[in-house]
């Protein structure tokens, strides 16, 4: 093999070996973005989580505590017709009946309103859910948008890599080829200088 074919062989492994390591870098280069994009949205989706159970757990807490309100409005109640009939009047008339029904819808004002207080908390809580929820989708999405990048990078490296060859190779085999061939002009035979077409000796 002469010089010039040596020279085309080592020109066209670096290439290739350029190539391979253009391709690993960007296919390393999408898999780290791949996997930050995953990692986000598995974040995201436990938030998510969590706000919907903190607002499950509010309205819980908010029944509980209306629940709580209207015992003790029923006790206040059961104080005040005690009181009442205690000093010997009807409890089911006039103004003592007046104390009940007024009592009594304090009572349910407030056991509402622990309700309300509690929805309103539950409602901001599935908002950041709803929140980061759409974060996580985003972020799927993105890894799935890295993962097409990690092909097209691979790809694309690869491509410019082949592309490189044929003109390394060409122009190296080309020369080789010269190399190999070109004496036929000047060999010797039978002590004379052959022409380049050899006529056969009928």
């Amino acid at each position: 093999m002469s010089v010039v074919a040596a020279s085309a062989v080592v020109a066209a492994v670096a290439a290739i070996a350029g190539t391979a390591m253009s391709a690993s870098a960007a296919a390393s280069q999408a898999k780290a973005q791949q996997n930050a994009a995953n990692y986000q949205a598995q974040v995201a989706e436990n938030n998510a989580t969590i706000a919907n159970q903190n607002a499950n757990y509010a309205i819980a807490a908010g029944q509980a505590k209306a629940q709580q309100t209207s015992m003790a409005n029923a006790q206040r109640m059961g104080a005040i017709m005690a009181s009442e009939a205690a000093n010997g009047v009807d409890v089911n008339t006039g103004s003592n009946k007046d104390v009940q029904v007024s009592q009594r819808e304090t009572g349910q004002l407030a056991a509402e309103t622990d309700i309300n207080n509690a929805l309103l908390q539950a409602y901001g809580y599935k908002a950041q859910a709803a929140g980061f929820q759409g974060s996580s989708d985003m972020s799927k999405m993105q890894a799935d948008q890295g993962t097409m990048a990690a092909i097209g990078g691979v790809g694309g490296s690869l491509l410019s890599g082949a592309k490189s060859l044929p003109t390394s190779w060409g122009s190296g085999s080309s020369g080789a080829t010269n190399s190999l061939t070109g004496n036929q002009s000047g060999q010797v035979i039978g002590g004379g200088i052959a022409s380049g077409t050899i006529t056969p000796d009928f």
